[in-house]
């Protein structure tokens, strides 16, 4: 799978077309769930949704944002905020695998009902569920509210690279002419999918390492900045730029965002 290019190619899928997922794709989807592992020390599963298996097939609720799709993937993850940061970069690494295979997703957050998905999956007590996405054949027809919601437009939608990276501090922005090495994953992170596109999460290049930040006390915080690091990291990877996530005493400091995590180049 090449990365750069999935991700690049990666849009939400709202209308399927309904046709049920071939055994081979299922099968691949499956072995590349298993194979995962997550990152930062922390417990999460993916679980597989099928709507029409099992004794009581279900019908779950997305009120009207998916139409066709047969099948589901529901992130599951204990209760604990950096937890579901590193729920939501397993989760991504499963939606990218799905987007090299030609398969259409779409991250839900509040547009599902949990209780249709716990009928299946039954959660422990300990445990949240708080994403899942469709996954299935793209149809070629659109309804309305698709188009409306339309984000196929990455580039144009998202932020400016100036606003969402800086240099060494929050007082000066990052250009791309600036960002050397890291510019093509900084501009992975800044493609990356989050809550109604707010792209609340930000970087400061300081040396060799990058400091991670989100804001906080949105609903899905820690979920938008898990994305962002398994896009930058998996890109820096692909680049065979070497390095890791550490947690740091010292880094920049601004009110307006709380640090998540950085990363240091080897």
């Amino acid at each position: 799978m090449n990365i750069i290019e999935t991700i690049q190619k990666r849009h939400s899928v709202r209308t399927y077309t309904g046709e049920p997922l071939r055994q081979e794709h299922t099968a691949q989807i499956k072995q590349y769930i298993n194979q995962l592992q997550v990152p930062f020390g922390k417990k999460a599963r993916i679980e597989w949704v099928g709507v029409n298996t099992g004794e009581k097939p279900i019908k779950p609720g997305t009120y009207g944002f998916i139409k066709g799709a047969s099948a589901y993937l529901a992130l599951i993850y204990e209760e604990d905020d950096f937890a579901a940061t590193a729920a939501a970069y397993m989760f991504e690494q499963v939606i990218l695998f799905c987007t090299n295979l030609g398969l259409g997703t779409c991250w839900l957050g509040g547009s599902f009902s949990r209780n249709d998905f716990k009928k299946q999956i039954k959660p422990n007590a300990d445990e949240i569920l708080k994403i899942v996405s469709p996954v299935g054949y793209p149809s070629d027809k659109k309804r309305w509210l698709e188009k409306i919601l339309n984000t196929d437009r990455k580039h144009i939608s998202r932020k400016p690279f100036e606003e969402l990276f800086f240099d060494k501090d929050f007082d000066h922005p990052l250009s791309e002419t600036q960002a050397g090495i890291f510019l093509t994953p900084l501009k992975m992170v800044r493609l990356a999918p989050s809550a109604n596109n707010k792209q609340e999460w930000r970087a400061v290049i300081e040396d060799k390492t990058l400091h991670f930040y989100k804001k906080p006390f949105l609903k899905f915080d820690s979920i938008d900045i898990g994305i962002a690091l398994c896009h930058f990291e998996l890109t820096c990877k692909e680049l065979g730029i070497e390095g890791q996530f550490e947690k740091m005493q010292n880094h920049p400091a601004n009110d307006s965002v709380e640090y998540v995590i950085s990363w240091i180049q080897k």
